[in-house]
């Protein structure tokens, strides 16, 4: 996932959010983390080191707690499962915390009128109806 977190994780824990400061520092490293190959190494010894040092400049675990590296987690996995189109509006309105993400998601389904489960029954009948072998 090369899109930005940006501003979905921009709240300081000083709010009472679980999340820190997310600045574009720690984009960046996340994205090095994830797009890290192992081509990119000398070899196993070299590439797992890599990971590990792109992984705590991007979690920082010396400065957040274990809930907050979870969250940070949980936060971008979630983001990544969501459909496209929700994904993206999710993102534009920088949620602080877990509870607003799911808030937001919710008044979207209430606002176009779209229970949760006709979200996968739509994803379903997509896959369903795309032609053996295309994208949808």
């Amino acid at each position: 996932m090369a899109v930005a977190l940006g501003c979905a994780i921009q709240a300081s824990l000083n709010q009472g959010s679980v999340f820190q400061e997310y600045d574009t520092d720690c984009e960046v490293f996340r994205q090095r983390f994830r797009q890290f190959q192992y081509r990119e190494a000398a070899g196993p010894h070299e590439a797992f080191n890599k990971l590990w040092e792109l992984c705590c400049q991007w979690l920082k675990p010396k400065m957040r707690s274990k809930e907050q590296i979870l969250e940070l987690l949980v936060l971008e996995q979630f983001l990544t499962i969501l459909p496209t189109e929700i994904e993206t509006w999710v993102r534009e309105h920088c949620p602080e915390n877990r509870e607003r993400v799911v808030s937001l998601i919710e008044d979207l389904q209430r606002e176009l009128e779209i229970p949760e489960q006709q979200v996968d029954m739509h994803d379903m009948l997509l896959e369903e109806l795309a032609p053996v072998g295309t994208a949808h």
